[in-house]
């Protein structure tokens, strides 16, 4: 089986380069079948996702990254050495060196040819019609009432000057391709080519054996599924992608300004797409005439948008620890209990993150995904019936510590019988709301001096019906029905008898 490198030359040399199959058979050394088998496939997903085993050496890179930025500004004889790199690790990140001093003079020359753009050039930008620029930009923006950061993804059409924008929360390779995704299907068309800036957070690049700069496999299969070619600017070379930089002041300014409060995030990226439509319509700055007219132009060089979902998660291996959660970047995410002491596949997406049996087989729960380090996302619903099943025994221990501190306190008072009825009752309680809520259905019963299940039971319906009431949910014009009555009918009945 070809690996997606050899793939992508293939395709390049028939799409791109317009040769014959009797040309690429001669260059590539490959049959008839296998050319044609991979210049008509038009789904590039992965059959099997093999999970990646957490890299020992990942949480190492950033440390050594910041000191090599640190000794730009050092007299060059002051700079750190690779031993000197190992020595500073062994004395102040003992926990985390868990590689010998070779494996760190590897690395901090990866890193160090990074810092200071040691790549090979590439050519100059050129700008056709049907060719696109993608970037990042960064802004501010309410969310469950915090200002937050986010970012804005920007993929810009030079020729017509057309942009597009998703917001994500991060800049990750699934960020990227989630966005680009959700780009290409409102446009119902891909361009024919794709310039991508220096995006060391996407690891769009990688350097194979001989140290060679080349594209990352995934970033190949994305491109291929739906078929434009990749293409990286220069290093330090903005003015390359200018379009796109302009573009993403251009869309801060006339979307995110003030900051914007995004109550739901799919919602607010399918409105952006709507209001870049609109802003299209203004005039070209050098042609004088609409912006999405000479892009309409600019669609017949493009190529129409594959209906095949492309998967874009990364799948990692990760193991349940005792408290039955699963960490990831430094946040820990609850599972089931009954997977305690197992390996999971972690489905990782742009915004979620789905815990799953290592197998693929079986999807476990769901959670939203962090971006900042000690977060913790419990469901603890999760926990409750492998509690119920031994509530004494497990009193003391950290699964049982996730669960509200109220209800710890009021599920122990309570006997054998009446245990597993409160128990229920939690579970459902937070299969619509959430442990807040749970905590206000204890103070609510406890008014009434009453702390029985079924008082709970009592107090958490009222508290629903109040609140579906109170809040709009119920409307007696709406949900009531009118009766409109005609007096006429009485007179009638009476026989026209009139006092």
């Amino acid at each position: 089986m070809l690996t997606i490198t050899h793939i992508n030359y293939i395709r390049d040399l028939y799409y791109s380069q317009g040769k014959n199959y009797t040309q690429i058979i001669e260059m590539t050394g490959r049959n008839y079948r296998t050319v044609k088998k991979y210049i008509d496939k038009e789904d590039f997903n992965e059959k099997k996702h093999k999970a990646k085993r957490p890299n020992t050496t990942d949480a190492l890179r950033p440390i050594i990254r910041e000191w090599l930025e640190e000794d730009k500004a050092r007299h060059h004889k002051q700079r750190h050495t690779a031993k000197r790199i190992f020595d500073r690790l062994k004395e102040e990140y003992p926990n985390l060196l868990q590689v010998g001093e070779r494996r760190i003079r590897d690395i901090v020359k990866e890193e160090r040819r990074k810092t200071y753009n040691e790549d090979e050039a590439f050519l100059k930008l050129e700008h056709p019609g049907g060719e696109a620029q993608v970037d990042f930009g960064t802004f501010e923006a309410y969310e469950d009432g915090v200002l937050k950061k986010f970012y804005e993804l920007i993929l810009s059409f030079p020729k017509s000057n057309a942009g597009f924008v998703q917001v994500t929360r991060s800049q990750t390779r699934e960020a990227l391709l989630e966005g680009l995704k959700e780009i290409f299907a409102f446009l119902g068309y891909v361009p024919l080519v794709i310039w991508f800036d220096q995006m060391s957070s996407a690891a769009l690049r990688k350097r194979d054996k001989n140290g060679q700069v080349q594209t990352a496999d995934f970033l190949l299969r994305f491109a291929n599924h739906y078929g434009f070619q990749v293409k990286f600017c220069n290093p330090n070379s903005g003015h390359e992608k200018g379009n796109v930089e302009n573009k993403v002041g251009t869309i801060r300014r006339n979307f995110f300004v003030p900051e914007p409060k995004i109550d739901n995030l799919e919602a607010f990226n399918q409105e952006l797409l709507e209001k870049c439509e609109k802003k299209n319509q203004e005039n070209h700055y050098q042609e004088k005439r609409p912006i999405n007219e000479i892009f309409e132009e600019e669609k017949k060089l493009m190529k129409s948008f594959n209906r095949i979902p492309f998967d874009a998660a990364r799948y990692e291996l990760r193991k349940v620890n005792k408290y039955g959660l699963v960490s990831f970047e430094g946040s820990n995410y609850s599972a089931n209990p009954k997977y305690i002491g197992q390996n999971v596949t972690l489905r990782i997406m742009a915004n979620h993150i789905i815990i799953c049996s290592k197998g693929l087989e079986k999807k476990i729960s769901k959670h939203r995904r962090f971006f900042e380090k000690g977060q913790e996302s419990i469901r603890h619903i999760d926990f409750i019936d492998m509690v119920k099943l031994r509530p004494r025994a497990l009193k003391y221990s950290g699964i049982y510590s996730l669960l509200p501190e109220s209800w710890q306190k009021y599920l122990q008072i309570q006997d054998k019988e009446t245990l597993k009825e409160a128990f229920n009752l939690l579970k459902e309680i937070l299969l619509e709301e959430d442990l807040d809520y749970a905590d206000k259905v204890l103070k609510e019963s406890f008014k009434y001096e009453r702390q029985d299940p079924e008082a709970l039971r009592i107090s958490y319906k009222r508290l629903k019906e109040n609140s579906d009431l109170y809040q709009g949910k119920l409307s007696l014009t709406k949900d009531l029905p009118y009766l409109d009555t005609d007096i006429n009918q009485y007179d009638s009945f009476l026989g026209g008898f009139k006092i």
